[in-house]
């Protein structure tokens, strides 16, 4: 009976460590895919990775490892990040043509809009008629002034949007849509997360 406790106690203790270094390795990758401010988390998130990595069997320990995750993810909070795109990540990857339908892809055209949103549509029709169609959306919704078009292909992978252009996508007009990701992306995570096939 005994034995059945500590073996009870132990599965208990390895499950709230694998809770804590979820949480520790999901703020790591939020911070470092979603925000400018890595390097601020940096050297303290390295500290508690070590602290974590030499007392997984000291409950006090994960105890004040995970109270400082918790800190550190309310304040990000409160500048205004959303946490819960920590797993998401964006790829952006060339350019397809319609054999992308086969390997999973779906349509979508994306407008960059000058207030800093971003709208979308998605769907089986060609690229052009997608356009069409959101630009008869964002004018019966009020015009607002668009910065940038991009039709592009999509799909989710292992909660990875990968992202391509297509043929009627320009290079230049690509290249500038990659410099837009380099500087946006936790924008464009926010408002492409629910983006479905």
């Amino acid at each position: 009976m005994e034995r059945k406790g500590i073996q009870s106690a132990l599965k208990n203790l390895n499950e709230y460590f694998a809770s804590v270094w979820t949480l520790m390795s999901d703020t790591t990758i939020f911070l470092s895919n979603n925000t400018k401010i890595f390097y601020q988390y940096e050297s303290q998130l390295r500290e508690l990775r070590h602290r974590l990595e030499r007392n997984r069997k000291n409950s006090e320990v994960l105890q004040e490892v995970r109270q400082e995750l918790v800190i550190i993810r309310k304040a990000l909070r409160m500048q205004g990040y959303n946490l819960r795109l920590g797993s998401l990540d964006l790829r952006l990857e060339g350019f397809r043509n319609d054999e992308a339908l086969s390997d999973g892809f779906s349509r979508c055209v994306l407008f960059l809009l000058e207030d800093g949103d971003i709208i979308y549509i998605t769907g089986t029709s060609n690229h052009i008629e997608l356009d069409d169609a959101l630009e008869r959306r964002q004018a019966a919704k009020g015009y607002r002034p668009v910065i940038g078009k991009h039709f592009l292909w999509f799909k989710w992978e292992n909660r990875v949007l990968i992202l391509s252009g297509a043929a009627s996508e320009t290079k230049d007009d690509f290249d500038e849509f990659r410099e837009y990701v380099a500087e946006n992306k936790s924008n464009i995570l926010r408002r492409l997360s629910k983006m479905g096939g």
